[in-house]
């Protein structure tokens, strides 16, 4: 199984439609064009009643018109100029504020009504006739309010007042363009020039609202401001009077900023000894140094800073220095035990001690300066500790002093801020500073805005386009009934044999033969008998197309050289299908090309054929005499005159007729095998198979059978339900035929299956 499974996951292309249909779309264009043109009178009318609906609006509908402003709204006109300004309260001004809380503001309570009052609508002393009452009536703002009963005048007079605002608002539209910060406005009226009146006087209104409230703002914040400038000047006085008062009290009397005497002092000392103990380290180093010198004597190799030298010393180190020249040039000459040379040895001798002598010195003078030093750094130390504790206490005072001075600092910068900030607010009442400003004012409208016939006109054809293409596919989804060939023949799975259109769609554009002579009896017959033979008057019509297409059929379907002729059977599901009709035109037109043909009438229950032609119906040519005695009755039949070469067995009610298939079964056998024996077809009208047990009994008598289909009206399952019921074999039925289809409607389904051949 694991083996098999990738091969069945594998799709394999001749397998591709299976999964993935192909879609013809051309196909489905032309059958939906196809349901159109079928239907075209509902689509035409559908057309038509929406387009006369809409000219009827167009012409009766009131005209109205629309005016249109625009208002740009800045968040930044109306703010202080200062950063930092969103800290103080009260100053909140239009840099709060969003373009869609202004929209909102545009058709708020606030400034509806006072547009409403401006344009003085449903005031009582408006003249009558003039323009702004005829707009407050349009507007239906004549009349008080409705259930005011119990309420005080001023109640009343404000509920009329909110329907007054209420129904103004209803033409007024405002919205933002886009993301932009400009806001349109729109008012609809039916006069034109209060159209553009009512969004003038909006944005007027609206604009001198926002001043007002925005210069009420900016009083009430000058005014928090004087008074919080008034109390911070207080504060900034008594903080710095107190910085001062702190400052002689205790002797602080530096800049702000600046060192403390104490602190300066006790640097100074720390620097000197900082210094003092350096050069008391590097004299104790120099004394170590030479010590260790002038304890080995080597005195060429001691370094003795030129600060130190004495001038006895450096008179010295030159004579010796001039000896061991002596002795270097001495050596060149005499030997070195030479007497000159013993002398120069003596006098470098005791120069060496004097320079001893003098090192020595300079160890004990550097010695004084060490203590020297050592005295110096004792008496400064003694004086930072008494500095440290003194600069203690003026620290701890600067540190209080400090805390004064922020304080006096701060209530100085907010006095200035609050100053700013008034001066700011005082310059803002100099002029009109509101966050918005037109950029477009209203013009009366030079064309109405609604109703726009054109645009109705088009849409109301389009809806109706469209609704009855929804009617018309509604429709066609509806009907189970059988219309097309092809489908017919899917489902039933039997041979299409014909069409028999109804006989009026067949009367034009075909060629008749002219009827014979006909006796008195003839024109006792009904419309519906007078047309049995129409296959045969009408030989270029569809019916007797198909009347030949059944022929080919029947003659192909007998094998042999049986001397028998063939019983052939006429059915359908339910009454009224046209089968009697399609059996006695099958009968006359086989009889018509030289066939010796008898036809029967054994629907038992209706006896339809025999009911229409009884005025023409021998005596003798009854079913009950050819079951009575077959051989007598087969010798007394006779042709009937107004059927040329057709016998024809009716079933009258006079004389006894047949009602049970079942009782005279064997009997039925029999004489319908003596007329194949004398006749070459033998055509049985059988009753319906919905509602009557009998037509299997007598379905299986016959060899072949016709199933007989009402195009446009049987249902497709009561259809295959019938046939299903019968349970014959299929080589049974001869086939299917159409009856009753209108021949143009019949065309629209079936465009390739009917020709004009014989037209």
């Amino acid at each position: 199984m694991s083996v098999d499974r990738p091969s069945r996951l594998k799709l394999d292309v001749s397998d591709r439609d299976t999964f993935l249909p192909v879609i013809d779309l051309g196909e489905v264009l032309r059958s939906l064009m196809r349901k159109v043109l079928r239907r075209w009178t509902i689509l035409a009318g559908s057309i038509a009643l929406f387009v006369l609906l809409a000219v009827g609006y167009a012409v009766l509908s009131t005209p109205v018109y629309t005016a249109n402003g625009s208002i740009l709204i800045d968040p930044r006109v109306g703010s202080t100029p200062r950063d930092g300004s969103d800290m103080i309260p009260g100053l909140l001004l239009s840099d709060a504020l969003t373009v869609d809380s202004e929209l909102r503001v545009l058709v708020s309570r606030e400034v509806t009504a006072s547009v409403v009052n401006a344009l003085e609508l449903g005031n009582s002393k408006e003249a009558t006739g003039s323009w702004t009452q005829l707009i407050s009536d349009w507007l239906g703002l004549g009349g008080t309010a409705e259930g005011g009963t119990g309420l005080s005048p001023q109640a009343l007079e404000e509920r009329r007042a909110e329907a007054l605002r209420r129904s103004f608002v209803r033409g007024l539209k405002v919205e933002r363009a886009g993301e932009s910060f400009v806001l349109d406005i729109s008012y609809t009226s039916p006069q034109v020039e209060f159209a553009s009146l009512a969004v003038n006087t909006v944005m007027k209104e609206y604009l001198r609202l926002s001043s007002e409230q925005q210069i009420n703002r900016a009083e009430r914040t000058r005014e928090w401001l004087s008074d919080r400038i008034d109390e911070l000047g207080s504060g900034v006085v008594i903080a710095e009077t107190a910085v001062t008062d702190y400052q002689r009290d205790n002797q602080l009397l530096t800049p702000t900023g600046a060192l403390l005497p104490t602190e300066i002092a006790l640097n100074a000392a720390i620097a000197e000894l900082v210094q003092q103990r350096t050069q008391g380290v590097s004299v104790d180093v120099q004394i170590r140094q030479l010590s260790d010198q002038i304890a080995s004597g080597q005195i060429d190799a001691i370094q003795i800073p030129s600060e130190e030298r004495t001038s006895a010393l450096i008179e010295f180190e030159a004579s010796y220095t001039d000896l061991l020249q002596q002795e270097q040039e001495l050596l060149l000459v005499w030997d070195s035990s030479a007497p000159i040379l013993e002398n120069n040895r003596k006098k470098k001798a005791q120069l060496r001690e004097l320079i001893l002598v003098e090192y020595s010195q300079i160890v004990e003078n550097l010695k004084s300066r060490r203590d020297t030093i050592g005295l110096q750094v004792e008496a400064n130390e003694r004086v930072i500790a008494e500095l440290q504790s003194q600069y203690g206490e003026d620290a701890t005072k600067t540190v209080q002093l400090r805390r004064l001075e922020r304080e006096a600092e701060s209530k100085r910068v907010l006095y200035e801020q609050m100053l700013e900030e008034y001066n700011s607010t005082s310059q803002l009442l100099t002029f009109d500073a509101t966050s918005a400003r037109v950029i477009a004012w209203a013009v009366a409208p030079d064309k109405k805005s609604a109703p726009q016939s054109k645009q109705i006109v088009i849409l109301a054809a389009l809806a109706g386009t469209i609704l009855a293409f929804a009617g018309i596919s509604l429709m066609e989804a509806l009907d189970r009934s059988f219309r097309e060939q092809q489908n017919l023949v899917e489902i039933v799975k039997l041979p299409f044999l014909g069409l028999i259109p109804t006989f009026r769609t067949e009367r034009t554009n075909i060629a008749t033969e002219g009827r014979p002579l006909r006796s008195a009896r003839w024109r006792k017959l009904g419309r519906a008998a007078k047309r049995f033979d129409f296959a045969v008057m009408s030989p270029t019509s569809v019916s007797a197309e198909t009347m030949r297409s059944i022929h080919v059929s029947l003659t192909m379907q007998k094998r042999g050289p049986s001397p028998n002729g063939m019983i052939v059977g006429l059915t359908s599901s339910v009454r009224g299908e046209g089968k009697t009709t399609t059996a006695f035109n099958l009968a006359t037109y086989l009889a018509k090309k030289g066939k010796r043909v008898v036809l029967l009438d054994l629907d038992l229950v209706s006896r339809k054929m025999s009911q229409q032609i009884g005025s023409v119906l021998s005596e003798s040519n009854t079913l009950f005499a050819l079951l009575q005695d077959p051989d007598i009755a087969l010798r007394q039949m006779q042709e009937s005159p107004e059927f040329p070469g057709l016998v024809i067995v009716g079933n009258p009610a006079k004389g006894g007729f047949l009602t049970s298939a079942t009782r005279d079964g064997p009997a039925l056998k029999s004489a319908l095998l003596l007329l194949s024996q004398n006749y070459d077809f033998v055509i049985v009208d059988l009753p319906p198979l919905q509602g009557m047990a009998d037509t299997q009994l007598l379905a299986r008598l016959c060899n072949r059978l016709i199933f007989v289909v009402r195009w446009g009206s049987t249902p497709k399952q009561q259809v295959v339900s019938s046939i299903r019921k019968i349970d014959l074999p299929e080589d049974k039925f001869l086939g299917v035929v159409f009856t009753q289809g209108k021949l143009r409607e019949y065309r629209s389904y079936n465009p390739n299956e009917v020709t004009d051949y014989y037209s």
